[in-house]
C-alpha cells in the first residue's frame, strides 16, 4: 500500500447471514485504517445491514431482483444494458486501490474486476468456489482448515497489514420511526425488555432441509409458557407470515406472531429486546448474534463451528448421534437450553 490513505472496496453480495458476518471485517478495517475510504458492494436483499453503516464511506447496492426481472423481458434488454453501464460507472467514481472479494465465487470475481481495483484479494484454492482464486491477484489462506465464517472473512484484512484482533459486529442504527413502532408494539402487549422469548421458524427457501418442524416450535412455545411463564413471540421474514401463523395456531395461545417489520434493522430492534432467540440455521440467527442476543441454534446438516452464531454464550443443539436431520432435535432439549439461558439472565 502507498503512503496515501487506501481506498478499499469490500464485496459481499449475499446471503443475509454472510453479509452480517462480514461486518466484523469492516470494523477491523476502520480501526486499523482510520483514514481509508471504505466501500461495500451488496445485493438488494441484504442492503439494510450495509446502507447507512457508520463505518462505510460508500455503498453500492446491486439490484439483483430488478435486473433479473428485466433479463426475462427481451424488450427491456437495452434498458438493462444502460443501467448496468451506469451502475459500473458509479462504482468506478472512486479509484479503488484494492477489492476484498469476500464473496469468493465467480460473481464476486466479476464485481472485483468491474471495480477497476488493481489489487483483487480473495481466498486461496480450496477456500473459494468456481475457481475464484484464478481471477484474483492475491490469495489469502484463512487461519484454520474450517474457520468460522467471521474469522474467514476477517482474515482478508491481513493482506493489507491489518493485525488479527477481536472481531466485533456493528450494525447501522435503526431509524427513530422503526424503533418507536417496535417499542409501541411491545408496550401494547406488555412485553418488557428481556421478558420474552423469540422463536424464528423460517429459513431461506433453498435451506428448507435445515428447518425445525412447526409442530416442534409450537410444542416448545407451549412448554416455555407453561413452565417458565415467559411470553413467546414468533418472528418472520418475507413470505414466512403463514409459517409463523401456523406455529402460533398450534401453540394454543402460548405464542403470538411478531408484527410485520419493514427492514432487517427493524427486525433486529425487536430481537434485541428479547431474552433469547431460538432458530435453525438462518440469516436472522446471525442478525440476532450481531445484536448481542443469546441464540439457541438448531443445527442439522451444516457444521455449527463454521456456520453457527458467532461469539460467546450461544447454545448449539444437534440431533442424536447418527442423524443429520434438524427435525430430530428433541423439544425437551430445546426447552432445557431456554431454561438455562433465561435462568442465567
Amino acid at each position: 500500500m502507498s503512503s496515501a490513505p487506501p481506498r478499499v472496496l469490500v464485496i459481499r453480495l449475499s446471503a443475509i447471514g454472510d453479509v452480517v458476518n462480514t461486518l466484523p471485517l469492516v470494523t477491523s478495517l476502520r480501526r486499523a485504517l482510520p483514514d481509508a475510504t471504505l466501500g461495500f458492494v451488496v445485493e438488494d436483499r441484504a442492503r439494510d445491514v450495509i446502507v447507512g453503516h457508520p463505518l462505510l464511506d460508500r455503498t453500492y447496492v446491486f439490484p439483483r431482483r430488478r435486473w433479473r426481472s428485466m433479463l426475462r423481458q427481451p424488450a427491456r434488454w437495452r434498458e438493462l444494458a444502460r443501467e448496468v453501464r451506469a451502475w459500473r460507472r458509479e462504482l468506478r467514481t472512486v479509484p479503488w486501490d484494492v477489492a476484498l472479494d469476500v464473496q469468493s465465487n465467480l460473481k464476486g470475481a466479476a464485481f472485483a474486476f468491474a471495480s477497476g481495483a488493481p489489487r483483487r484479494i480473495g481466498f486461496a484454492r480450496g477456500y473459494d468456489y468456481e475457481l475464484n482464486h484464478l481471477l484474483s491477484t492475491e490469495q489469502v489462506v484463512p487461519p484454520a482448515d474450517r474457520p468460522h465464517r467471521v474469522d474467514k472473512f476477517a482474515s482478508l484484512a491481513g493482506a493489507l497489514g491489518v493485525a488479527r484482533s477481536a472481531h466485533e459486529y456493528l450494525l447501522p442504527d435503526v431509524d427513530a420511526d422503526a424503533r418507536g413502532r417496535i417499542a409501541s408494539w411491545c408496550a401494547s402487549r406488555g412485553l418488557a425488555p428481556r421478558s420474552f422469548v423469540v422463536l424464528h421458524p423460517g429459513t431461506s427457501d433453498h435451506g428448507a432441509e435445515k428447518r425445525w418442524p412447526v409442530e416442534s416450535f409450537a410444542a416448545l412455545a407451549r412448554a416455555i409458557r407453561a413452565e417458565l411463564q415467559r411470553p413467546v413471540v414468533v418472528t418472520w421474514g418475507p413470505g414466512e407470515e403463514s409459517l409463523a401463523d401456523r406455529v402460533c395456531a398450534l401453540a394454543d395461545g402460548a405464542a403470538q406472531p411478531a408484527p410485520a417489520t419493514g427492514s432487517l434493522l427493524e427486525l433486529a430492534e425487536l430481537v434485541r429486546l428479547c431474552a433469547v432467540f431460538v432458530s435453525a440455521d438462518t440469516g436472522p440467527m446471525h442478525l440476532a448474534a450481531a445484536a448481542r442476543v443469546t441464540c439457541i441454534a438448531l443445527f442439522g446438516p451444516k457444521d455449527p463451528a463454521v456456520y453457527g452464531p458467532y461469539g460467546p454464550g450461544h447454545v448449539i443443539l444437534r440431533p442424536p448421534h447418527g442423524s443429520r436431520a434438524t427435525a430430530d432435535i428433541a423439544v425437551d432439549d430445546a426447552l432445557a437450553a431456554v431454561r438455562r439461558v433465561v435462568g442465567a439472565a
